[in-house]
């Protein structure tokens, strides 16, 4: 009996965290320059992004925000509706080339790669550029 308890407990703890996972929106992956729209599912009040130099946000309507990324970096947005309601928790994930990149290291030489549908070659940084 003491076994069943413990294996019962462990399947509703595990039952549990993987419920918490799968309501957890994904990660917003965005890039440099590049803005995207996002609706909400209420009106909101407050907005919080975690490190405003890695993103920022403008309202368009009370629904609507829309989130441009600045560089590269990872941080979050918070959005809140009446009564501190949360409305969203999102990571934002920001790099040179969105969500689709792939970096390729040689030695001490890296390639970066867009890979949208097929992968190309970004320009290296200009020199005297200093890295993000």
């Amino acid at each position: 009996m003491r076994r069943f308890s413990f294996t019962l407990a462990a399947l509703l703890v595990a039952w549990n965290v993987d419920a918490a996972a799968q309501s957890r929106p994904a990660a917003l992956p965005l890039a440099t320059g590049q803005a995207i729209s996002l609706s909400l599912g209420g009106a909101m009040r407050d907005v919080v992004v975690g490190d405003p130099e890695v993103a920022d946000v403008s309202i368009v309507n009370e629904r609507t925000l829309v989130v441009l990324g600045k560089r590269p970096g990872v941080t979050n947005l918070l959005v809140f509706g009446a009564g501190g309601r949360a409305l969203t928790d999102r990571q934002l994930i920001v790099s040179e080339a969105g969500g689709a990149a792939v970096t390729v290291y040689r030695g001490v030489t890296t390639s970066n790669y867009a890979c949208p549908r097929e992968c190309a070659r970004l320009a290296p940084p200009a020199a005297g550029a200093s890295p993000p």
